[in-house]
């Protein structure tokens, strides 16, 4: 039986969305009424960096929380509380989520090819209030979440964790995903194979995925290539 480790947060996810609608309902609350819509790019890339460093080691996951807000509120000179910001923000991203297009269709498609199971370095609450929210709490083979097994991907022992909770081999197992710096370093790091799931294309820098799609149905023909690979061509 084969196994695909399956990033959530924008390989099935539609995270962004789920992300811009908590933020302008925080800021609502919060009463920031100079807040507009286009300011959420410097909200992402702020807190595109944060999550970078904890990726890194650099800070922990409640430095992290803060921090995007704090650093949001200083670059757009917003007076208002981070970690107030964060207690709204958070509880609104979980009770809200979506699916990607497309990815309904694509989880039945690779779950008729092996087990799935969901690796993850979001919190606890989000991702499983996210997944209720679309129907999907109960879909996986298993849910790999980084703080309830104290190690986040790329870190190899997030990785071994699984393999050894599960009783898989790594030479079974194929890791999905759009972050390079963290389902496919962390598949480098653990010596699995994987594909670097990126819609938007681009060469990929740090980390070297076995194989790259673009769409859905090019990760379903990495995987059969990959499957084929497997039994020696």
């Amino acid at each position: 039986m084969v196994n695909f480790l399956l990033d959530a947060d924008e390989t099935i996810l539609d995270f962004i969305r789920s992300s811009k609608e908590s933020l302008a309902y925080a800021m609502e609350k919060l009463g920031v009424s100079r807040y507009a819509p286009a300011m959420y790019c410097d909200y992402k890339r702020i807190n595109d960096g944060v999550w970078r460093e904890y990726e890194q080691g650099r800070m922990t996951k409640k430095e992290l929380s803060v921090a995007r807000f704090a650093r949001f509120f200083a670059y757009e000179k917003i007076d208002a509380d981070p970690a107030e910001a964060n207690r709204v923000y958070f509880e609104k991203l979980c009770r809200t989520g979506y699916l990607l297009n497309g990815a309904k269709e694509f989880l039945l498609a690779l779950k008729r090819e092996g087990r799935v199971y969901l690796i993850t370095n979001g919190t606890p609450a989000a991702q499983y209030g996210r997944l209720a929210s679309v129907g999907l709490e109960n879909f996986f083979d298993g849910i790999y979440i980084s703080d309830e097994i104290g190690f986040k991907k790329p870190d190899v022992r997030f990785f071994s964790y699984l393999l050894e909770k599960e009783g898989l081999g790594r030479g079974d197992c194929l890791v999905i995903g759009d972050s390079l710096t963290s389902d496919i370093a962390g598949a480098n790091n653990a010596g699995i194979a994987s594909v670097w799931y990126a819609p938007a294309g681009g060469t990929p820098a740090g980390a070297k995925p076995d194989h790259t799609a673009r769409d859905y149905a090019a990760v379903l023909a990495a995987a059969a290539a990959w499957k084929k690979e497997r039994r020696g061509g």
